[in-house]
């Protein structure tokens, strides 16, 4: 090649320079704050860059988020300084910055131009308007590139762990994304200024034959294709072209051959984006440019590579992450109803039906708050896998929020194919599952709806799901239902009902009820069993019948559990001595909670109550499924409290009980046992028995549901001690 040649290959003409931030990296940064809005359940993400001019100030170049907030903050430049000084005042949170209101509620610098109009909660945990979370943008040796910041949490909470790690990687991706931009820019204008020879240029470059095959290639170009150059040497770039790119490839490379003929252009031909196979099948991407080596001589043409490979991988990565659900790598809500969508459409044209199944994880909340989110993690990751390998190849199996799954099926002829479908999600799901040295049993909630129905929408059709699912779990958990027009009244109360539960916290609107347990020798009151009721402010006095699903299915379980121990160890102390005991019921899966023996002692403590006045009373058989039951009563028994059987008789509450926690002191039997005292003598002969097991294994029986005079007359004859039931008084306020 002749130096003139050469010279003309590297020498940079005034006004040629490339911008240093092309047009792709702000649609990536743009990409990569929307994905944040889209994923990690913030209204607001914004990114700002230091600027290549004026290094002293950052430039706003990518905002998602509200319209009007996007138009506020866009392209706003601010002091570097003022960055610097907020960042000095935050609090780090791993690599992440947090500007906490309460430590640093003045913002001197200006740079928080906008302040969220969201409520202030006095929850220490609630994200307030003034809180502030930021990602330092950093490039591989310690430059700052830029700052991303997130605002107004979707959940009103400052975020988790989890969360805060996803927005790290975020930051990272961005980093990266904004480095690699800046590298490659600087790249073509360095072979542009400095790059004399064609052979020791970074950039892959070759030049072609009027034939278009190689007749030159310097290192860069071997090495981005992985062959020396006397494997390239007369080939064609085509011969190392990815398939699905020939078609393009080929009409590029017959446009350059007929303007090499005609003479007519002299400016070139590209970018064009395309891959390349590598010897061992791997696939790289180049964005090529070709153009006239010589004005005066077009038949040699110069061709550019720039290696967009680690780009393209962030920007699949990105596309990824914005349609499907990082943990469990199945569809997220945007992709699932876009499946959705496309489902009743070919279905429409088919004849067929659409059935969507809603799908609610039971009792995630208490998995997290018990075991940690590492395991409550994997228990997500393990049941989608359970859902999705019971349906068929074809159907969706979408992640639509953190205990929420979306199932498609497409092509339905029979509503009693779905059902075969429905059972069999729910059975699959409900097997046992050992994670962290724990036992689980999960289960799913389901609803069923069809788009035979009623529903003209994929929103519609979700939703009527959603209110069936609403229905199974009102009903029985682990169960499915089919969607029916008086589901969705149901659907919304549930929801009111659930947005209700914090206010009910906030404004005291939870009461006690006490029901007497007495001894039957004497007709004395000797305690009381605590039952919670809700005053609500428009529906009037709730009984648990009417809320407590609501409340087990939310945040608010352990909250409402831990108010009830308190308020019910507080009123006892408001009794005489003698008549102080109370009994709490408690599920199995609170008992299960690392701190609940903190929260019985601290409301012991607070109200002054002896620990043998309080009775924890079982309320569910899950306890037998776990291999520490045992090891969690026992910590709670070493408290000196009492342990109780509660509906003893019924399902798993019974001997299975007696055999695997030896910590149990009260059995109280079931009230199906004495209703029928008099009707039905085997009820007297089951009496007698538990009366016999609970004595020789030297535990307390109170009998409940007692009604009648006779009833009551009865047992005191077969010797029973206690009794509770509306025969001796029904649940009433503390007087």
């Amino acid at each position: 090649m002749a130096s003139s040649e050469l010279e003309q290959v590297s020498r940079a003409r005034p006004g040629d320079q490339a911008p240093l931030l092309p047009l792709e990296l702000t649609e990536t940064l743009q990409l990569v704050a929307d994905t944040i809005v889209g994923s990690l359940g913030f209204e607001v993400a914004v990114i700002n860059l230091v600027d290549d001019v004026d290094p002293s100030s950052l430039e706003v170049v990518a905002v998602s988020g509200p319209a009007d907030v996007r138009d506020l903050l866009l392209g706003r430049r601010q002091g570097r300084d003022g960055w610097n000084a907020l960042m000095a005042a935050s609090e780090p949170w791993g690599k992440l910055r947090f500007l906490d209101h309460a430590t640093a509620p003045v913002d001197p610098t200006g740079i928080l131009s906008w302040v969220p109009d969201i409520p202030v909660s006095d929850d220490p945990e609630a994200w307030h308007p003034e809180d502030a979370l930021f990602a330092p943008l950093e490039a591989a040796d310690g430059r700052h590139l830029g700052v991303l910041s997130v605002d107004v949490p979707r959940d009103g909470r400052r975020p988790g762990a989890a969360t805060r790690h996803a927005l790290e990687a975020f930051a990272v991706t961005a980093a990266l994304a904004i480095q690699h931009a800046t590298l490659a820019a600087e790249s073509r204008r360095g072979v542009q200024r400095f790059t004399a020879v064609f052979e020791s240029s970074p950039i892959p470059i070759a030049l072609l034959a009027p034939d278009h095959t190689f007749m030159q290639l310097n290192d860069a170009f071997c090495r981005f294709l992985g062959r020396g150059s006397d494997e390239l040497f007369g080939q064609s770039p085509l011969a190392f072209t990815h398939p699905d790119d020939l078609p393009a490839s080929e009409r590029v490379a017959k446009a350059v051959r007929s303007a090499v003929v005609t003479r007519r252009s002299a400016a070139g031909v590209g970018p064009m984006e395309k891959r390349y196979l590598l010897p061992d099948g791997s696939v790289v991407w180049g964005r090529l440019h070709m153009a006239p080596l010589n004005r005066d001589d077009p038949g040699v043409i110069v061709a550019q590579l720039e290696d967009i490979t680690e780009r393209k991988r962030t920007e699949q990565r990105l596309v990824r992450q914005a349609h499907f659900d990082t943990l469990t790598s199945l569809p997220n809500r945007a992709q699932s109803m876009q499946r959705l969508r496309e489902s009743l459409a070919r279905d429409a044209a088919a004849g067929t039906m659409t059935v969507v199944f809603f799908c609610d994880l039971d009792r995630l909340k208490l998995v997290n708050d018990v075991h940690g989110h590492a395991v409550g993690d994997a228990y997500i990751q393990q049941v989608s896998r359970r859902v999705r390998s019971s349906v068929r190849d074809g159907d969706t199996v979408g992640r639509l929020s953190g205990d929420e799954f979306v199932v498609v099926l497409e092509g339905v002829s029979t509503p009693t194919e779905a059902i075969g479908l429905a059972g069999r999600v729910i059975d699959a799901v409900r097997q046992p599952l050992r994670l962290g040295g724990a036992t689980f049993t999960p289960s799913l909630s389901l609803g069923i709806a069809y788009s035979s129905g009623r529903a003209t929408t994929p929103d519609e059709l979700l939703a009527q799901a959603d209110s069936a699912m609403y229905r199974a779990k009102s009903e029985e958990r682990g169960a499915w239902q089919v969607y029916d027009p008086s589901m969705s009244n149901s659907a919304v109360s549930q929801l009111e009902l659930r947005n209700d539960v914090a206010d009910a916290l906030k404004n005291d609107q939870f009461v006690l009820h006490y029901q007497p347990i007495v001894q039957l020798g004497d007709g004395r009151t000797v305690g009381h069993e605590a039952l919670l009721r809700w005053q609500h402010p428009r529906r009037g006095l709730l009984h648990p019948s009417q809320f407590l699903d609501v409340v087990l299915d939310s945040e608010y379980e352990s909250p409402v559990t831990d108010w009830l121990l308190r308020q019910a160890c507080a009123d006892a102390t408001r009794r005489p001595v003698g008549r102080r005991r109370v009994a709490v019921n408690v599920s199995s899966l609170q008992v299960g909670r690392r701190d609940l023996p903190d929260v019985v002692r601290g409301a012991l403590q607070a109200a002054g109550l002896d620990p043998a006045d309080l009775v924890l009373e079982l309320t569910e058989d899950r306890l037998l499924s776990r291999s520490d039951g045992p090891q969690l009563l026992e910590r709670l028994h070493d408290l000196g409290i009492a342990l109780a059987i509660d509906d003893f008789g019924t399902g798993y509450a019974g001997l299975g009980y007696l055999q695997r926690f030896p910590s149990i002191g009260v059995v109280k039997l079931d009230q199906s046992f004495v209703a029928g005292l008099g009707k039905q003598p085997i009820s007297e002969h089951l009496i007698r028995a538990m009366l016999e097991l609970t004595r020789a294994c030297g535990l307390q029986l109170v009998t409940e549901g007692v009604e009648t005079h006779q009833q009551a007359e009865r047992l005191r004859a077969l010797g029973v001690e206690y009794a509770q039931g509306y025969y001796f008084g029904g649940p009433e306020p503390l007087s």
